[in-house]
């Protein structure tokens, strides 16, 4: 009999032809029969996102965005679910499940997946690494490379805080468990004032700011920098400035470590050659085998990653646990923070403990879809 080995998974599709007859999807080759297409919106807790005296943004905003939820069906019996970036077309999804329909799973390049509309390729990516999983048995961590960690460290989060929005979050940050913490900020935030109020209420917690680009030079920048040093409970200083001139001698100005979200793999190697940045945020991924990749890349120059998100529901944290999971250079916290929506949509929440995502062992993604809370949040 065949010996099932990582590398003849990886081999699209001739190492998974070779799968012996005891193998599920052998005969049947896993052929995708119906695509269910949802629609939902799901609420976060508003208390987290902004104070209000900032006003409207991308960041309140964003909860409104609906996300699609996929369920692929298979001759086999197997489904995988999947789900979407935010504010992305249903009719993107309905093209794609139309293009799918009759084809099999097993057959597909899940890395280089082509799909006629790329929008929400990302959701029918997760679904079928899901299905696939499932089928061979294995959790999708073993089909992107194997286990290098079995937790992935994760933050709690906050959008832009004034001083009693900070000790709220500061509060609830402990309250959870959590040893680290993600911030944005802007020119003109009190930003300083809202890290100094962290530090006095949880002096242990680690915090990163993310400036989102909105600085335009060092020059502007530096006086901010310089403040949150002094503070003494920064972990990093996340995308200051746009240009990596700019960051370069931000980074060689601060003690404060520097992270670049960088837009593909030739920005994190120029980013390396001027010094601009120590550590990685990959930002949300175009694939999950693209982010296993980018992190090893960063590996290669020297800097520790980590897996951003938009603030994703319970599959698409699931994926990226998953994704974590696989990539040992993957060490910062992770945005996995689906438990700061109002439901994750999927029956039993990814479990968090003492700040660490644990990964799931059993075969696809490991998580379940809430059927009842699709319906409830469907629009």
């Amino acid at each position: 009999m065949p010996r099932l080995t990582r590398r003849s998974l990886c081999t699209f599709p001739a190492g998974l032809a070779a799968l012996p007859a005891s193998a599920a999807g052998n005969s049947e080759r896993l052929k995708i029969t119906r695509i269910e297409v949802f629609q939902v919106i799901v609420p976060v807790d508003p208390d987290i996102i902004n104070s209000p005296e900032f006003g409207p943004d991308g960041l309140t905003e964003f909860p409104k965005g609906p996300k699609i939820i996929l369920k692929i069906h298979t001759d086999s019996g197997l489904i995988g679910i999947g789900e979407s970036s935010r504010t992305v077309p249903k009719e993107s999804a309905l093209q794609n499940a139309k293009y799918l329909e009759g084809q099999t799973a097993l057959d597909l390049n899940l890395p280089r997946l082509k799909l006629p509309h790329p929008a929400t390729r990302h959701a029918f990516e997760i679904a079928l690494y899901d299905v696939i999983g499932k089928a061979v048995g294995w959790p999708v961590y073993q089909l992107l490379g194997g286990l290098a960690q079995d937790k992935v460290y994760v933050p709690y989060w906050c959008g832009r805080q004034n001083p009693a929005g900070a000790k709220r979050v500061a509060q609830r940050t402990l309250a959870g468990g959590f040893t680290s913490l993600k911030m944005k900020g802007r020119p003109g935030d009190p930003i300083i004032e809202a890290v100094r109020v962290v530090k006095d209420i949880a002096p242990n917690v680690k915090i990163t700011v993310d400036f989102n680009r909105h600085y335009k030079t060092a020059a502007e920048f530096l006086p901010i920098g310089r403040a949150l040093d002094e503070i003494g409970n920064m972990r990093t200083i996340e995308d200051p400035v746009d240009d990596l001139n700019e960051m370069a001698i931000i980074a060689k100005s601060l003690k404060t470590a520097i992270t670049l979200t960088p837009r593909n793999a030739k920005h994190i190697i120029e980013a390396a050659r001027l010094g601009a940045c120590t550590l990685i945020n990959t930002g949300p991924s175009p694939s999950m085998q693209s982010f296993v990749t980018n992190v090893a890349l960063a590996e290669a120059c020297g800097m520790p990653c980590w897996h951003g998100s938009g603030h994703e529901l319970g599959i698409m944290d699931a994926a990226m646990v998953h994704s974590c999971a696989a990539a040992a250079n993957c060490t910062l916290p992770s945005d996995i923070l689906s438990h700061q929506r109002v439901d994750d949509l999927i029956v039993k929440p990814i479990p968090i403990v003492d700040s660490f995502a644990i990964v799931p062992r059993t075969p696809g993604l490991g998580v379940e879809l809430d059927e009842a809370a699709v319906r409830k949040y469907s629009v």
